[in-house]
């Protein structure tokens, strides 16, 4: 797969994992955590798959993600190191918690899963289209 293909694919699905019907939806969100998933939160905290499944399954987020600034580098054919940064889009429009976002993709034999995620919190930035 080429850089490009490799890109668009892992920002697709990064993107789904923003949407407040994929989080709770025990079966979607399944099909695109890893069974190893950890991620290390914007706080600090981490937080195993059976955690976030369980969160999301009681208590699905409902914040509007903004993400822009899409990197993405091929550690091998199977696995890719996605990097972005992200910010929530409040009631009135205006963005707010901004963080630089890492996640590790592993192609398996049902497609693309996510095996790690970091948030980091960073400076505010301003909105763009990419």
């Amino acid at each position: 797969m080429d850089s490009s293909s490799l890109l668009d694919t892992l920002r697709e699905l990064e993107r789904r994992l923003f949407r407040p019907e994929v989080r709770s939806d025990p079966t979607q969100l399944e099909a695109l955590l890893h069974p190893s998933f950890v991620e290390v939160g914007a706080s600090g905290r981490t937080y195993l798959r059976e955690e976030v499944l369980a969160e999301f399954r009681n208590n699905p987020p409902g914040d509007v993600v903004w993400a822009q600034e899409f990197y993405v580098e091929a550690v091998d054919d199977c696995v890719a190191l996605l990097r972005y940064r992200s910010a929530h889009i409040g009631s009135s429009g205006a963005l707010s918690r901004f963080v630089s976002r890492t996640s590790l993709w592993q192609r398996m034999g049902s497609g693309w899963q996510i095996r790690f995620h970091q948030g980091t919190p960073t400076d505010q930035f301003a909105n763009h289209a990419t």
